[in-house]
């Protein structure tokens, strides 16, 4: 117990830190799993739009390799070795407090959150450390990207274009 939360300690620090340097925000930690957002404002332009894209697969990419530093491999009580996750999407979210005063919290939803939520999810089924959503690739161009097919993700109706960040470029 102790060395877990010293590893998840190390692994939430250094997310913040890299989150906060290219200009996102820890929206929340629940378990091991951290939620950061980029804002936009309400009406963000195309290219405000395009630098929070690309300053988000960077920390991304950052957290991945401080990750490898921090993550032990493999773990001193044979268990399965931890391996970081990371799903990113973009699009409109409610953002907010809510609650009532004695037990309010702030969160962030909406469909981005979900897909954002469920590629974290597919990154060990698909072998994939970083999974980027369709409406975020388009402002990273998918020239970069590897397409891993079409998949109907939970609590989305409509299916969801999934693409990978090349393992090559996250060594």
């Amino acid at each position: 117990p102790e060395e877990t939360a010293a590893v998840l300690h190390a692994i939430i620090s250094a997310a913040t830190t890299i989150v906060e340097t290219h200009g996102g925000n820890i929206q929340a930690v629940q378990g091991d799993s951290i939620l950061a957002v980029w804002r936009g404002g309400t009406e963000p332009s195309e290219s405000t739009v395009s630098q929070h894209a690309t300053n988000a697969l960077n920390a991304a990419v950052d957290l991945l390799a401080a990750s490898r530093s921090i993550l032990p491999d493999p773990d001193p009580r044979q268990l399965q070795s931890l391996a970081l996750g990371i799903g990113l999407e973009s699009g409109p979210a409610t953002v907010g407090s809510f609650g009532l005063a004695r037990r309010r919290t702030h969160l962030v939803m909406g469909r981005a959150v979900t897909i954002a939520i469920r590629l974290e999810e597919m990154t060990a089924e698909l072998a994939h450390p970083i999974l980027i959503g369709e409406n975020l690739a388009t402002y990273l161009g998918p020239q970069q990207l590897e397409s891993q097919g079409v998949f109907l993700l939970d609590g989305i109706v409509s299916p969801c274009h999934i693409y990978a960040y090349p393992l090559k470029r996250c060594v």
